[in-house]
């Protein structure tokens, strides 16, 4: 099966900034309109980092072993659910059950968490798939969670460095930037695309502009490919 659709779908500052907590805005009302608008793409499920996700999750150390071991990915019941993929190489959430914020949770782990860590997991509902050896090949598990899952279409949802881990990868279809009329303007706060890989710069066609509340513009790209 082919690998979803991704649209990165994020909000910013002005000047292209990740922390909204330091925005003078309500957080309530932006949460609430990042969330309409993601409805609007009828994804299949949504991914987000290990540090995004510690929102939901809680943590503990790392399960890593020092030797990878390939291992067969582990696939529990969604049960109809949308799904919500979380990238953790390590290994360190420890969630209480398989489902977060109404979703399915699905991990996806490097080969070098022990085995214990990732049976634990499918024994609270979780799904796990295994990225490599170092669970950096997004490009790689993308189709089976597809597969798994029926996934179609997936929206790709921070934070910054694992933005630029898909842009680096090319997996990125769309993008889907709401730009609040903020400037943040402090010079080591995170971009919405952040990596140190030598990732080339994406030529972008417009779909289309929309005024939204409080000033907040969304913006639609599709990325353009030879």
């Amino acid at each position: 099966m082919p690998r979803p659709e991704i649209i990165c779908h994020m909000v910013t500052s002005l000047d292209g900034r990740l922390l909204p907590d330091r925005w003078p805005v309500c957080q309530e009302s932006l949460a609430s309109l990042y969330d309409g608008v993601a409805e609007r793409f009828g994804a299949d499920g949504w991914i987000v980092g290990r540090k995004t996700m510690e929102h939901y999750i809680a943590t503990g150390p790392c399960s890593t072993m020092p030797e990878a071991q390939p291992r067969a990915d582990i696939v529990a019941n969604a049960k109809g659910r949308a799904i919500g993929i979380c990238f953790d190489r390590r290994g360190r959430l420890r969630p209480e059950s398989g489902e977060v914020d109404g979703d399915h949770l699905v991990l996806v782990l490097s080969e070098r968490v022990s085995a214990e860590h990732a049976d634990d997991l499918a024994a609270r509902g979780v799904s796990v798939f295994f990225a490599g050896p170092d669970g950096e090949d997004i490009a790689g598990v993308l189709p089976r969670i597809a597969e798994a899952f029926g996934a179609r279409r997936l929206l790709l949802e921070g934070g910054g460095q694992l933005n630029g881990a898909f842009l680096a990868a090319d997996l990125i279809d769309e993008t889907s930037t709401l730009i609040l009329p903020v400037i943040d303007g402090k010079s080591d706060v995170p971009a919405i695309y952040d990596t140190k890989a030598d990732a080339k710069a994406l030529h972008l066609d417009f779909i289309s502009a929309e005024d939204l509340d409080d000033g907040t513009v969304w913006l639609r790209h599709r990325v353009k490919r030879a």
